[in-house]
């Protein structure tokens, strides 16, 4: 007589249970979100952090985020897989929300008509961002356009948010900027605190700094031409540097050669001002990347190499496709296909076979990137179509532990080979 196989009564006498969790840690979130439901111990086991944990080791691709909002409405958030599938969808309380352009964070930050929210998309919890002053700039009467940020401190994971605005919006060679930082670990009574103004003023348009490894890089204006640093004239392309950590600056990183070499035509400002338009710096695989589009042919991506000799390399050049015209790239995946984010889609480019697969986003009006685990049962996006799918699945796992274990066989066999 063959001996019985021990079946656990964590499962509810299905499957062993080391056989049920290699099942499921292979399931898209969205689907183990419902499957909470089908009995408490299942429950227990897809809410066990440990759990959690293993799933996002399983699925270590971004997912990706977007806003979609029309003129006075409030605006939706969706997150997506790199299919184009929305896998949750969270409605904000914000008329013209915007995405802030964020990378490789566990949270997620909107901007609109009335301040900045930062929202954890798996509890729902949202966090305004105080719009009071430091108290250290009290007496300040006018905060002009501002440059934000939200990064994370690499040693200690905190996260914080960063702004610089000006306090006086004219031409004049002496015109400040401010600077100040919260940290939202701080919990509700987080309040801004003053800083040193960044070394020459930076830019206030959004998509023109980008945090990398716990460093905010701000784009420099380099439009007028009182703007210097140490005497010396800013070039084009030139950012500061903001440590999260210290919360001090550390100084200036010139642009790409091309960038910094650009020699303004018989426009003068108008020249300089197509050039600003054509760069964007972008978190690409830990690095500092400086996507330049130059008069619209090409889509060049600088690698900053080495920021103390300024060391910069073109890896990619993408040819000029209309659609590309002000895309921005979001990511390198592992199988080295990029993610960019063109107006109203998503695109995959394959950089060997210079091909594209497009992903429309309709009335998205601006992306990031979020690598949390999406493991909650709240605001959990399900078409009809899934529904169907899910029960099927459920019947699949459930009432047919036959066809359980040939899947489990399956994404082992597909894993191996």
């Amino acid at each position: 007589m063959p001996p019985k196989v021990t079946i656990a009564a964590s499962n509810d006498a299905v499957l062993p249970e080391d056989m049920l969790h290699h099942i499921l840690v292979r399931l898209p979130a969205k689907t183990l979100c419902l499957f909470r439901a089908v009995c408490p111990s299942w429950r227990s086991l897809l809410s066990d952090p440990l759990f959690v944990a293993a799933h996002k080791s399983h699925h270590p691709e971004p997912l990706i985020v977007t806003c979609n909002c029309e003129m006075f409405e409030r605006g939706t958030i969706n997150i997506m897989d790199l299919s184009g599938h929305v896998v949750k969808r969270i409605a904000t309380t914000m008329k013209n929300a915007r995405m802030v352009r964020t990378r490789r964070l566990d949270l997620i930050c909107v901007t609109g008509h009335k301040g900045r929210h930062v929202i954890n998309p798996v509890t729902g919890d949202t966090f305004a961002l105080p719009s009071c002053r430091a108290k250290e700039h009290a007496h300040v009467q006018h905060f002009f356009p501002e440059s934000f940020d939200l990064g994370q401190v690499v040693t200690t994971g905190e996260y914080k948010a960063l702004r610089c605005v000006s306090i006086d919006n004219s031409d004049h060679e002496s015109s400040p900027m401010l600077c100040e930082v919260i940290t939202l670990d701080d919990g509700r009574n987080a309040r801004w605190r003053g800083k040193q103004g960044p070394p020459p003023p930076v830019t206030s348009n959004r998509n023109r700094s980008i945090v990398v490894k716990g460093v905010v890089y701000f784009l420099l204006d380099f439009l007028y031409k009182r703007f210097t640093f140490s005497g010396v004239r800013v070039k084009p392309g030139s950012m500061a540097l903001f440590n999260l950590e210290t919360e001090e600056w550390m100084g200036i990183v010139q642009g790409p050669k091309p960038v910094r070499s650009f020699v303004k035509d018989s426009n003068g400002r108008c020249g300089y001002f197509s050039l600003y338009l054509e760069l964007s710096p972008v978190n690409l695989d830990g690095f500092l990347v400086m996507a330049h589009n130059p008069e619209g042919c090409s889509l060049d991506l600088w690698f900053l190499m080495d920021s103390e000799k300024c060391l910069w390399n073109k890896s990619y050049s993408l040819d000029f496709q209309p659609e590309n015209l002000f895309a921005q790239p979001l990511e390198i995946l592992n199988d080295g296909k990029i993610v960019l984010s063109a107006p109203g889609s998503l695109r995959l480019y394959n950089p060997v076979t210079k091909t594209y697969i497009d992903f429309g986003m309709r009335n998205s009006t601006s992306v990031g990137t979020y690598t949390g685990s999406l493991l909650s049962s709240e605001s959990t996006f399900t078409s009809e179509v899934s529904v169907i799918l899910v029960c099927f699945q459920l019947f699949i796992y459930v009432c047919c532990p036959v066809l359980s274990i040939i899947c489990f066989y399956s994404c082992v066999v597909e894993i191996i080979f």
